[in-house]
């Protein structure tokens, strides 16, 4: 079944809906990416891994979706937002 996976963005959801700690913590969804897809067994297996930033990249568009968050990151996100808005309206 994982095999028949093959976009970045299908992978991350696939992690996010079925690891929960992975929702919260970049580390592990990047960990659990590169061991089920990559195959990385040790550091020097990441040098052709699937990069980190492509990884969250993904994570962060499926949150911003309201998909696969956290009710704190949805906390943050919506504090931030506010602040820029302010920011902006002050100018």
């Amino acid at each position: 079944m994982l095999d028949d996976i093959k976009k970045t963005k299908d992978k991350v959801e696939y992690i996010l809906a079925h690891y929960p700690e992975a929702r919260k913590n970049n580390n592990v969804l990047c960990q659990l990416y590169w061991e089920k897809w990559d195959g990385v067994k040790t550091m020097n297996d990441l040098h052709n891994a699937t990069k980190a930033e492509a990884i969250t990249r993904n994570k962060r568009y499926f949150q911003s979706n309201g998909l696969y968050d956290s009710e704190k990151g949805k906390e943050i996100r919506h504090y931030n937002e506010k602040e820029v808005r302010m920011g902006i309206h002050a100018i």
